[in-house]
């Protein structure tokens, strides 16, 4: 490799990048650029073997990025470097064409990994000879064209003379049913393209081996970085298409892709057409719509449209009560019943029926915006949108309603903590606010209600915190502060004692007495002439 270019509007981050591969490939040339924009315009002058980019860049961000890179130059790798870990940034840059994702902070042992596996693919392309590259990128041409016919049938159809091109090449009948199996996970670290490519070319050969009517099955994928893979099973009458046993099968190919590529997967099987040729379409719908009610049922890795159909019910649900009551717990700190009316409205949802998934979501994520004002005061206007932004990007990225469950009250949680942080500070600057102003005024004739007035706060409410905080009482803590006042003039010279209690402020000489002994175990006479020996209060 003789040339790599980093592209990351931090320059911090981008030096040290650029250090780092300038120390593991001594002799290739590193370009810096602070964003999409800057990084096109020095592509165009020049050749790159790499450019790693980041995501979230000014004037242009790392995805245009990459759209135009593809335009210009199909050789150049690139790299997606990014600190969001969020399964659809990763999903959209391999979608794109990227050569890998990898999530900050970056080690230098993961730029030397990752330097060498690009090094690896260049050099292995360079291998290849020209026949090879012919027969492969005819037999992927081939590949694709069928590929991409058979979404064109499954999604929207095609003419007569298309669909007969495909049944002469799969061997169609007339009846049938969709299947789509879709990688749900959401850890994109996982999902690199080598990976995936794995993964992918492994899908279609395990349905195969393991249904028993795997001749009668044909599979593709839309589009070359969809994590959705395609299926459609044919027979000549219907009650041969999805059969009990398939069904079975089903569920062992599920089990087995989880367990060997250690990520969710979702299988959903839509109904049997008798015409399937006019009818794909139909099918495909519920198998996709099959596929995302996994989202709600938990451990159950294949669903079936006909077995879950009678359940589904479009969420029709006002969320206004709930606003104000989980607005209500977060300002009082009530942990407990947060999490209670969580778990009944989240019960409730499904005991009314399925949801469709991105109408749950829709109305989670505003649920989630309607209750965030309680604690926007809290924050900066661009820290309280990146929070929102934040709260939905961890909602929609929640593969099951078991975990969006738990997200929800991690949100609210958070609410309810900055409320708190935000409280004791606030109520730590009263205090010390409080605790100065009697340092200043314990002369004069001050009281609780007088200083809860020049702090704005009702006497009760302040007499609360001040205990909380300093574990004594207002009055409490001005008498101790006016008896060490005393004792010091005690010490200090020869003043009458009732002067002394006038000076410091209590207006009533017995009650300085009763105090004073109360606190000291002597009268302030005894203490005077005992001055010498310090005195720890009782």
């Amino acid at each position: 490799m003789n040339r790599i270019m980093v592209v990351d509007d931090e320059a911090i981050q981008r030096r040290v990048l650029g250090k780092m591969i300038r120390e593991y490939l001594p002799g290739c040339e590193v370009v810096e650029a602070g964003n999409g924009k800057t990084a096109l315009d020095i592509v165009q002058m020049a050749s790159f073997d790499v450019v790693i980019t980041d995501i979230k860049m000014p004037i242009m961000d790392g995805f245009d990025f990459i759209e135009h890179m593809n335009k210009l130059s199909s050789a150049t790798r690139i790299i997606i470097l990014s600190s969001y870990r969020y399964f659809e940034y990763a999903q959209r840059a391999l979608r794109l064409g990227a050569f890998d994702y990898v999530l900050k902070p970056v080690k230098e042992e993961t730029i030397g990994v990752l330097l060498d596996k690009v090094r690896e693919s260049i050099e292995k392309e360079k291998r290849i000879s020209p026949e090879e590259i012919s027969r492969e990128q005819f037999h992927i041409s081939m590949n694709a064209y069928y590929g991409h016919l058979l979404g064109e049938w499954i999604q929207n159809g095609v003419s007569a003379a298309k669909f007969q091109e495909l049944q002469q090449q799969y061997s169609l009948e007339p009846c049938g049913a969709v299947i789509v199996t879709r990688i749900e996970d959401n850890t994109p670290g996982e999902l690199y393209p080598e990976g995936l490519d794995d993964i992918r070319g492994g899908m279609p050969g395990m349905l195969a081996n393991l249904l028993s009517s795997s001749d009668r099955v044909v599979s593709f994928f839309a589009s070359n970085r969809n994590l959705t893979m395609i299926s459609v099973i044919t027979a000549k009458h219907p009650d041969e298409v999805i059969t009990p046993i398939l069904l079975s099968d089903l569920e062992e190919y599920g089990h087995r892709l989880s367990a060997r590529y250690q990520l969710s997967f979702a299988v959903g099987v839509g109904n049997v057409r008798a015409d399937f040729f006019r009818e794909a379409a139909g099918s495909y719908k519920e198998a996709v719509d099959a596929a995302d009610f996994r989202y709600f049922l938990g451990g159950d890795r294949v669903v079936s449209y006909a077995a879950i159909s009678g359940r589904i019910a479009p969420l029709h649900y006002d969320f206004h009560k709930d606003e104000e009551l989980f607005k209500e717990y977060i300002r009082t700190d009530k942990a407990d019943l947060l999490l209670k009316h969580t778990d009944d409205l989240f019960r409730q949802f499904l005991e009314n029926g399925l949801p469709y998934r991105e109408q749950w979501l829709k109305s989670i994520v505003q649920l989630v915006l309607h209750i965030a004002p309680a604690v926007k005061g809290f924050f900066s206007e661009e820290a309280y949108q990146c929070a929102l932004q934040k709260a939905e990007s961890s909602l929609t990225a929640c593969i099951s309603f078991k975990d969006c469950r738990e997200q929800f009250v991690e949100i609210l949680k958070g609410f309810m903590m900055i409320m708190q942080t935000s409280r004791r500070k606030k109520h730590a600057e009263v205090i010390e606010k409080c605790v100065n102003y009697i340092e200043e005024h314990y002369t004069m004739d001050i009281s609780l209600e007088h200083a809860a007035n020049l702090l704005y706060f009702s006497p009760n409410y302040l007499s609360m915190i001040f205990k909380n905080y300093l574990g004594v009482s207002f009055t409490k803590y001005l008498s101790d502060i006016r008896l060490e006042k005393a004792v010091q003039l005690l010490r200090a010279g020869d003043m009458k004692v009732y002067e002394i209690a006038g000076k410091v402020g209590f207006k009533d000489e017995k009650y300085f007495y009763r105090v004073f002994k109360a606190k000291y175990g002597l009268t302030p006479d005894e203490y005077r002439k005992k001055n010498a020996l310090p005195l720890s209060p009782s």
